[in-house]
């Protein structure tokens, strides 16, 4: 019997705009390491390492959307299905569509916040 295929839901960086914007709550994830992190970021976003999701993992609350953000969405997709898989509503948890590179193709390079 072959594993049960987890389905992760994208969402574009223009829909996620839309949502900060608005004050939704949610979490966007910066999965990036952390000098990347610091040389620009999208506005609100944690920082959690990828290789720290398994053991950060409860530091994340089910009852919030969470969008995970790598450079260009696909490791963001991976890190979604471990959520998932590991009890996580998949209809809260997301991947930025194109990653920080989608980001800055439409929201702009003036749109990170660097530390």
């Amino acid at each position: 019997m072959e594993p049960e295929e987890i389905f992760v839901k994208e969402i574009h960086p223009d829909d996620l705009k839309d949502r900060l914007d608005n004050g939704d709550e949610l979490i966007v994830v910066d999965m990036r390491q952390a000098w990347e992190y610091k040389s620009g970021h999208i506005p609100g976003a944690t920082h959690m390492f990828v290789q720290e999701i398994p053991q950060r993992i409860n530091e994340l609350p089910k009852d919030v959307d969470i969008i995970f953000q790598c450079w260009h969405g696909n490791t963001s997709l991976d890190a979604s299905a471990f959520l998932i898989d590991n009890g996580w509503d998949g209809d809260r948890v997301f991947s930025l569509s194109g990653g920080i590179s989608g980001w800055v193709q439409t929201q702009g390079m003036n749109s990170l916040v660097k530390e």
